[in-house]
């Protein structure tokens, strides 16, 4: 299972999750760099983190719906 759980750097609140995001910049069709805002303390974090299982779908969507050729073997 990969790890979808983060940690807020400003106040310590456990358990951010990056399929909460409020942007996704996938680097490679199985990761990507997630930004979220901290709901305790609206600290924004960013980590570079696998792309869950749950989220592979809407980034193959995307892919294609931009052309990007990521997510999919072709």
């Amino acid at each position: 299972m990969v790890a979808t759980k983060l940690t807020c750097p400003a106040c310590g609140a456990e358990n951010l999750d990056v399929r909460q995001y409020d942007s996704m910049m996938v680097l490679r069709k199985d990761t990507a760099l997630f930004t979220l805002s901290c709901p305790k303390c609206s600290t924004k974090v960013s980590s570079v983190q696998s792309i869950p299982q749950e989220l592979a779908e809407e980034v193959v969507f995307a892919a294609d719906e931009l052309g990007a050729g990521m997510g999919r073997d072709r």
